[in-house]
């Protein structure tokens, strides 16, 4: 069993507790909830081995030497917070010289005084009391992540604060989940998630939040106006709805049949039927989405084709049933051989595709050649011995989908140029 690590006020901490959630249910694998911590207890427990996963955690240079991250999944704007008699702030530099509070532990500090240097930090144990600060009038505003003061706001007796202004885009949250370096495993499985969860869902999890009035000035009576308005409105229907609940929840039945139907289309319209791995429409998306991330974030991303040798002469001398027979197996060699981490695909025919996401030429080309090493020494029967060729190549800055396929392409045909069952790499296919 899991522990995932509960940070009480984290930014976006349900956000990312409901990713977790989908994580094992899609997986099978247990989580139970830590005990509520503060964010420095949070990062001390995932240490020092009291808990797997910290949810909503930004890596920096410091962190790295003590954790593992997940690719990025979210990109979350941080935001000013002042009483509500103080003006509008365009423009932070004007009041760079005030007193700010915000949490421990907050990764921006180190970036707002090499930014702005005069700026005074005071610090709390949690969001929750840095903003008690603002209320207080101990501080002049508090920093924290958009998320975060969303659940404060809507928790908490703050009436007489207000969101005053928002940080530069540099300054964002750009969240990972967190766990230890001594599970590389568990690290794999996550990051491999975030990867190829719908990029969608993630966004419903996010847009959960509260929603705030963003403005300078605020018309107050206006508001409660509206919102008076809108109670009468609401009383009046109140009875229509009721008659509508019982049709809701027929609709709703209806709903989830629908969407239990269209997932298993969905996996339809992504698996090849033969195989059952990803089919060429599934892994060209994977692929243009690994090279995307490869350009972001400066990731290396390798690939390697592979093809069977002499496989038309198994359909001639054995007949299709047993081609495909071959087909299969030969597919399961692959995958309870691949790591966790690699996304295979059929590419069509007898050739399939490996997306190696981190991993450099060298270490894809090792992957490759225990592979083939594997293939050469399975039982085929009743096919004759079955081998197969592999080209590799890497992804480099410029590459498009199509050359790097090229290069892998190339090299995958002069490793059966020089006599099949044999891996070429790209870079250095001669050899």
């Amino acid at each position: 069993m899991l522990v995932v690590c509960s940070v009480a006020q984290a930014a976006g901490s349900n956000a990312s507790i409901d990713l977790v959630k989908l994580i094992a249910r899609d997986t099978g694998i247990y989580f139970s909830a830590s005990p509520a911590y503060s964010w420095q207890q949070g990062l001390a427990a995932l240490f020092n081995g009291d808990c797997d996963i910290l949810p909503w955690a930004t890596k920096t240079k410091q962190r790295q030497k003590q954790m593992l991250f997940t690719r990025p999944y979210a990109r979350i704007s941080r935001v000013i917070v002042t009483r509500k008699e103080q003006s509008f702030i365009a423009r932070i530099d004007d009041v760079g010289h005030k007193v700010f509070a915000t949490e421990k532990g907050n990764n921006i500090v180190n970036q707002l005084k090499k930014r702005y240097p005069r700026i005074q930090i005071v610090y709390a144990e949690h969001t929750d009391d840095a903003l008690k600060l603002v209320s207080e009038k101990k501080a002049f505003a508090s920093i924290a992540s958009l998320y975060s003061v969303a659940s404060l706001f809507n928790s908490s007796e703050l009436e007489d604060l207000k969101i005053g202004g928002v940080l530069p885009a540099e300054f964002d949250d750009v969240v990972t989940l967190a766990t230890r370096r001594d599970d590389p495993l568990l690290h794999q499985i996550l990051d491999k998630y975030v990867v190829s969860t719908d990029a969608e869902e993630i966004r419903g999890f996010m847009n959960r939040g509260a929603i705030f009035i963003y403005d300078s000035s605020i018309n107050y009576l206006k508001i409660w106006l509206i919102f008076g308005t809108i109670a009468i409105i609401f009383s009046i229907m109140l009875w229509w709805n009721r008659h509508l609940t019982r049709l809701n929840n027929q609709l709703e039945k209806t709903k989830i049949e629908l969407q239990k139907k269209s997932k298993e289309l969905e996996v339809l319209s992504i698996t090849d039927s033969l195989t059952n791995t990803y089919n060429r429409v599934k892994i060209d998306r994977v692929f243009s989405r690994e090279i995307t991330l490869s350009e972001r974030y400066k990731h290396v991303l390798s690939i390697f084709m592979i093809d069977i040798d002499y496989f038309k002469n198994v359909n001639d001398t054995c007949g299709h049933w047993v081609g495909d027979q071959v087909l299969v197996k030969f597919t399961k060699v692959l995958k309870d051989n691949l790591r966790s981490n690699d996304f295979l695909g059929r590419w069509g025919g007898e050739e399939f595709l490996v997306i190696c996401p981190s991993t450099s030429l060298k270490e894809t080309g090792l992957v490759a050649e225990k592979l083939r090493k594997i293939i050469q020494e399975t039982d085929f029967s009743p096919a004759k011995q079955i081998t197969a060729s592999f080209g590799v190549a890497e992804w480099k800055a410029g590459d498009s989908q199509e050359s790097l396929v090229s290069k892998a392409d190339y090299a995958m045909y002069l490793s059966k140029h020089k006599g099949r069952n044999r891996v070429t790499l790209a870079d250095n296919p001669l050899k």
